[in-house]
């Protein structure tokens, strides 16, 4: 497994961001628990996975093992930060630029550690990576090959 970049993972949580916003717009305050509820539970979803990280591929794991499952324990402490955010942008002027400076603090911790780690995977001391392909079986031969196996003719002839 190899770590995940940047750019992936921004993908992966707009697609998360997505899910928030339409969460944040059902009716009263059961819209705004339903978007932090997700925040908060999304990366223990799915087998380590929010809904992003699945469609973009990727997956978080535990720095301590990464065979070892990610819990909703991890998730939420992992994601504390994110919902900090989401609550501080509720309050006018100052929640905004609060919660504007927690985001980019997250940002600039993943982008300055070489794991990618932000400060809620320190915490929880989980990462996030892009799990490899499994390696394709060697190709078949071709016509080509065929047809120069027919013209050397059977083995010890």
């Amino acid at each position: 497994m190899q770590k995940a970049d940047l750019t992936t993972r921004t993908v992966a949580g707009f697609i998360d961001v997505l899910i928030v916003v339409g969460a944040a717009r059902l009716p009263d305050v059961i819209g705004y628990l339903a978007a932090v509820g997700y925040i908060l539970v999304r990366d223990g979803l799915f087998e380590a996975q929010s809904v992003g990280k699945r469609a973009i591929g990727l997956r978080v794991v535990r720095v301590d093992g990464p065979g070892r499952i990610v819990t909703f324990r991890e998730s939420i402490i992992r994601n504390t930060p994110l919902a900090a955010a989401f609550l501080l942008f509720r309050i006018p002027y100052a929640g905004w630029v609060l919660g504007s400076l927690v985001l980019c603090v997250e940002a600039l911790a993943a982008f300055g550690d070489e794991q990618g780690m932000r400060i809620g995977d320190l915490l929880a001391r989980t990462f996030t990576v892009q799990p490899q392909d499994v390696p394709a079986a060697a190709p078949t031969a071709g016509p080509e090959a065929a047809a120069a196996a027919q013209q050397d003719g059977p083995p010890g002839a």
